[in-house]
């Protein structure tokens, strides 16, 4: 059932990331009828590769922490195949909130508490983007790009 589960919602989120990409096409040649200057197809960056990148995210939290955190990030009592009980942090709740963008970035290189260490399976790309999706699916907020969560300067 949960592999069902998982292929329904990956499709989801492919056909979702197609459309995505396939509209913005067809909108832009049903909307001109003549040439546009080169100024506004040379864009910088928009926030379109958000969805790409948090997909690269959660396949990677699907991969790497879902066995522990569960792909909803609630966590929970996990067995290890050592035998070893872990209570895995719930990365909803108000602990998990309350930590700043560097402490989340750090518990996933160095590990600790039982969870390992992944800086030298995910490099700091990968890293980063696992805050974002943690602080965007789980938290319903958005990170600082890695850094320290903004905090107020007043």
């Amino acid at each position: 059932m949960k592999l069902f589960k998982l292929t329904l919602v990956a499709l989801a989120l492919l056909s979702f990331v197609a459309a995505c990409n396939s509209g913005t096409e067809t909108n832009q040649t049903a909307n001109t009828n003549a040439a546009r200057p080169a100024t506004n197809t040379a864009a910088a960056p928009s926030p379109a590769a958000t969805p790409d990148e948090l997909a690269d995210a959660r396949a990677t939290f699907k991969n790497t922490c879902a066995r522990c955190h569960k792909e909803d990030g609630t966590g929970g009592p996990v067995k290890l195949e050592d035998g070893t009980a872990l209570k895995v942090p719930n990365l909803h709740d108000a602990h998990a909130v309350k930590r700043t963008d560097e402490q989340l970035t750090a518990k996933i290189q160095n590990g600790g508490d039982g969870m390992p260490r992944f800086k030298d399976r995910l490099d700091q790309q990968k890293i980063n983007a696992l805050v974002r999706l943690i602080r965007h699916d789980f938290q319903g907020q958005t990170a600082s790009g890695g850094g320290a969560s903004p905090s107020p300067s007043h």
